[in-house]
């Protein structure tokens, strides 16, 4: 916000050019015209010229976790830039990563230990020292520990990745004892990823953008908030601008993405399934599958069918699936559809893309599974240009101590509604915490998340976690005091990722690994600690050491125990330090692993037994099997964990690496008929399922769904200046039809009802959204997060930030949540975002 005059300009601009000239020159077409621009790294001081100290790290502002370079001056991050030797980034970062200097400067950051010092809820604390709490803290935990019930305390966690995952996770809560654990999967992608199992084993994928030649997108913002966000989009505009890729995006809005494509096909809110197995009928009918595709697929029961026998399944399967059914219900043309299926069929590489606007729906699972069988039926999975298995960097780590005490769980993280959550129903956890009949915590932990408000029902939320008789004692580690950090009893001052260390490393579009390292930028603020830190110096209190006093040992140990950072100049971990990144330049692409054959030796190796039923080899010895006998007896389908011990696949004569599972005993075939499906009672093939709820609607009633934007994450970036000037009002979509059906001009002020709550917001009329849906972004309407986010200050927070006198907007938007259910997906648990029937009225 700082004022700018022309002589800045000028001296910002000469400055530029120093950076210019600072590395060799990369050149592009998918700007107007071709642009010369250098390598960054350096920066510059634009009053003084005086060169910046350049650290690199990674960012955590949302889940692609770019590498970056940040600029410190006086001890204070300046600036934000994409790290150069990255081949995941490609040197780029997003406005959020940008921001990330909002993160640790901001004036309602929580910088001390606080206690509640009134009732639960009414946002009174007092300071205490680390001591104090950690005093305090460790002795609930031991007394837990010691009376054996260590399941009593809970960890649920949003966004933890890389070490930040395995430290509290596997290392911390396996040496105290506890299962009770929850993610927040099934409330962002958990119907993609059980569907993926389901399929071919692995959930995380790689779109090959690259290489391919035609895309389906189904339900991604991948131009503007996608999981994998900058990695992936930059490589999508270039195939589209460079090499006339055709990029096809079926959503019920026009999106970013969808606005950027070669065309937008407007399809109603949960009806992409229907779409989808109308394509597969097309490919299947029409003969326009590959035939060598098969030999890896499973299509019926009988794992030894023969491609003949395969085909014919499918055919008579999806013949039912016209285009023209498809278009009645989706209200997308049949002959597009016909269209848009031979394409992708004819196509040298095509990758059919998917995220939240397919699997966020009562039929997700399916609908995703519908999309594997697409990619699948072309020879478009794991191929050069398709949808690959996704690689990400195998780090090693201390375990802890080698002797455990055998962990124990309260079973409320997996819900009671789904039959297949894989990554369990996290929205369901204080519903079943109230519901106590599977028993309750006594210690409420939460880190990096945010239940009141990023879960469903926001009310019930509230209530539940204000209950002391439900709650006994609840604890968050943050950096902003939000929704649920009012509600704790014990708030612990977070390091922004700018304060901390880290290993990492996500999906990479390459298929090649690249190893990432975060680092501290600048010292912590306040009194602020790593959460992972408080975690080592918890396990010492109760007399549990882990062999590592800090998440820096813990990083330092990883870099020195990982095979492929060994032999680094000067050391992995000084090296990763140094330079943030690496990747081994020898290194393959990762393509077509399913075909690779699996060698005699290994198929003679101990524990290796071939189970007749399903054709897998699998080590028993890796599962939960008591022995060899119970192992045979049981089979590899039957036994608890057998997948853990998959080696192949016989195919014919041969046995294949094939699609090795992963949560599941699924086979090494590429499953679109499942087994496990079908003893669960659904359909072995994806098959048409409508919303319930869409079935039978008044006229005054519409699809409520929400998004999210290229400028916010999530819930935890409000807080941030920068981000919130861009972003802080959200008026809901509202297609110029339906509204003039209800009465509703542009700007009005209308109610939203559902038997779960209402709100109130303003109306956007417009021709980009289908007819029968209503369309709010996330991330806004917040009650607390501060004076950039809410207009509320948090408790101790200060007036030292000048741009708070530079302020300008007092709306804040609205939560969309608290008018949608915390219901989840049949299958998979995953949270049906984009399902909710509201009714509609002018305020």
């Amino acid at each position: 916000m700082k004022k700018l005059s022309r002589r800045n300009v000028l001296k910002l601009a000469a400055a530029s050019s120093v950076l210019m000239g600072a590395g060799k020159a990369m050149t592009g077409n998918a700007l107007a015209g071709s642009i010369k621009l250098a390598n960054g790294g350096r920066d510059f001081n634009p009053e003084t010229g005086k060169e910046r100290k350049a650290v690199p790290t990674i960012c955590y502002n949302c889940v692609t976790r770019d590498p970056k370079i940040a600029f410190v001056e006086d001890g204070r991050v300046v600036k934000i830039e994409g790290q150069p030797n990255s081949i995941r980034s490609m040197g780029k970062i997003c406005s959020k990563g940008q921001a990330g200097i909002n993160q640790v400067y901001f004036p309602d950051r929580i910088l001390y230990p606080l206690k509640r010092a009134g009732k639960r809820g009414d946002g009174k604390y007092k300071r205490i020292s680390w001591d104090e709490a950690l005093t305090d803290l460790a002795a609930r935990m031991k007394k837990l520990r010691d009376e054996g019930h260590p399941e009593k305390f809970m960890y649920h966690y949003g966004r933890a990745k890389g070490s930040s995952s395995k430290l509290p996770k596997t290392v911390f809560m396996g040496t105290y004892g506890s299962k009770t654990i929850s993610g927040h999967t099934s409330i962002c992608e958990g119907g993609k990823w059980t569907a993926q199992e389901l399929t071919w084993g692995k959930h995380y994928d790689n779109w090959d953008f690259d290489n391919t030649d035609y895309v389906l997108n189904f339900g991604s913002s991948v131009l503007e908030a996608h999981t994998n966000h900058i990695p992936t989009a930059q490589r999508l505009i270039k195939a589209k601008v460079e090499r006339n890729v055709p990029v096809i995006t079926f959503d019920v809005r026009l999106s970013y993405t969808a606005s950027k494509s070669t065309k937008w096909e407007p399809v109603r809110p949960g009806t992409d399934l229907a779409v989808l197995l109308a394509m597969n009928n097309v490919i299947m009918q029409e003969n326009l599958y590959d035939r060598d595709a098969f030999t890896f697929i499973r299509a019926t029961e009988d794992v030894n069918a023969s491609t003949d026998e395969k085909i014919a399944a499918l055919k008579q399967h999806l013949q039912q699936y016209t285009p023209e059914w498809a278009e009645k219900i989706s209200g997308v043309p049949a002959a597009n559809i016909k269209k848009y299926a031979r394409e992708f069929a004819r196509a040298k590489a095509a990758v059919v893309i998917s995220y939240r606007g397919l699997v966020a729906h009562y039929n997700g699972t399916d609908g995703e599974r519908a999309a594997q069988m697409l990619g699948m039926i072309t020879g478009n999975i794991n191929n050069r240009g398709g949808r690959c298995k996704a690689v990400a960097p195998h780090w090693k780590y201390p375990k802890g101590p080698k002797v455990k005490p055998k962990a124990k769980k309260l079973k409320i993280t997996s819900g009671s509604k789904s039959a297949l959550p894989t990554h369990g129903e996290c929205q369901s956890v204080l519903k079943m915490i109230k519901d106590g009949s599977h028993g309750r915590p006594e210690i409420y932990f939460w880190y990096c998340y945010n239940p009141v408000y990023v879960n469903g029902e926001c009310q019930e939320n509230i209530d539940i976690l204000s209950d002391e008789k439900l709650m006994p004692f609840t604890v968050t580690s943050n950096i902003v005091y939000d929704e649920s950090s009012r509600l704790a009893d014990l708030i612990l001052p977070d390091t922004s990722y700018l304060e901390r260390w880290d290993w990492d490393g996500n999906a990479s579009p390459t298929q090649v690994a690249e190893y990432e390292l975060r680092q501290p930028v600048v010292e912590p603020l306040g009194e602020s600690r790593n959460f992972s830190d408080v975690l080592c110096d918890l396990a010492n209190r109760m007399g549990m050491p882990l062999g590592f006093n800090s998440m820096e040992e813990f990083v330092r140990l990883s870099c020195e125990m990982t095979p492929a950072l060994k032999g680094l100049p000067g050391g992995a971990f000084e090296y990763m330090k140094k330079h943030g990144v690496y990747h081994n330049p020898d290194e393959k692409p990762a393509f077509d692993t399913h075909k690779k054959i699996v060698k005699d030796a290994d198929l003679q190796k101990d524990g290796i037994i071939f189970d007749e039923a399903t054709g897998v080899y699998w080590n028993w010895k890796k599962s939960k099997a008591k022995n060899e006998a119970e192992a045979k007896s049981k089979g590899y389908s039957g036994t608890h964990y057998a997948y853990k011990g998959y080696v192949g696949q016989k195919i014919g004569n041969k046995v294949y690496k094939g699609f090795k599972p992963d949560k599941i005993n699924k086979t090494g075939y590429f499953e679109l008929y499942s087994a496990i499906l079908k003893d669960k009672g659904f359909d072995p093939l994806p098959a048409w399922k409508g919303i319930p709820e869409h079935k039978e609607m008044a006229s005054n009633q519409l699809v409520l769904t929400t998004y999210k934007v290229p400028v916010q994450i999530h819930s935890r970036s409000t807080h941030c200046k920068w981000l919130t000037e861009m972003f802080h009002d959200n008026p809901a979509w509202i297609n110029s039809k339906t509204a003039a059906s209800l009465g509703i001009k542009n700007g009005d002020k209308i109610k939203l009802s559902s038997p779960i709550g209402e709100i109130s917001i303003k109306a956007y009329v417009n021709e980009m959204i289908v007819p029968g849906a209503i369309a709010i972004s996330y991330h806004l309407g917040r009650m607390e997060s501060g004076r950039y986010a809410s207009g509320r200050k948090s408790p101790f927070g200060t007036d030292n930030d000048p741009d708070l006198k530079l302020k300008w907007w007092n709306t804040y938007g609205v939560h969309p949540n608290w008018a949608i259910a915390n219901e989840p997906d049949p299958i998979s648990g995953q949270m049906r975002w984009m399902d909710t029937v509201v009714t509609v009225s002018k305020a």
